[in-house]
């Protein structure tokens, strides 16, 4: 057997078992692109052997449209471009239901104003009394540049791994390393 019989054996059995396993996928949240509105997903369903085996051989005999027990290059193809219809069809309703929220005034035509207003507003996270109140360690409610760089300097001592003064490329890379770990 060759090597692309097998790889092309791969890649029908993976596109077989897509449909079957594309629900698993989609209500895992393994696939964002694809997923479907809370209220039409479903839960990941139990599938035995002969039941993906006859998942396999459905989504096999629907592609081999003259049944003669082998899926020819014309067949693939075929497949290929309804399997793309489709998934444009998907994007484009997706798009035009995002087009919609965002057409307010419902005259077809996205303005200026519709656009910015869909823009997700921006808010600090803290106020200034917080960020205040976690720099000043004297609790006086003001910031000395004795408290504003203790944080920034501590944070270059423990970077400047050999204590000469100098953070270098290495001891970037050496921290950045050690913080993956």
């Amino acid at each position: 057997m060759s090597t692309s019989y097998l790889c092309l054996g791969s890649a029908i059995a993976l596109a077989a078992a897509a449909p079957a396993l594309a629900t698993t996928a989609v209500a895992a949240g393994q696939s964002p692109a694809a997923k479907a509105p809370a209220a039409n997903a479903q839960a990941p369903k139990a599938m035995t052997r002969a039941q993906f085996i006859a998942n396999v051989q459905a989504r096999f005999n629907a592609v081999d449209t003259n049944h003669d027990g082998f899926l020819d290059s014309s067949e693939v193809a075929a497949a290929q471009q309804k399997e793309l219809q489709q998934a444009r069809a998907v994007a484009q309703q997706r798009m035009e239901g995002e087009f919609a929220k965002l057409d307010t005034n419902r005259d077809g035509q996205l303005s200026k104003a519709e656009f910015l207003a869909a823009a997700p507003q921006m808010q600090a996270h803290e106020t200034a009394q917080q960020i205040i109140g976690s720099i000043d360690s004297s609790k006086d409610g003001k910031v000395s540049l004795q408290e504003y760089q203790a944080r920034p300097l501590a944070n270059f001592n423990k970077l400047d791994s050999n204590h000469d003064g100098t953070v270098t490329q290495q001891e970037i890379a050496a921290a950045a390393k050690t913080g993956k770990k």
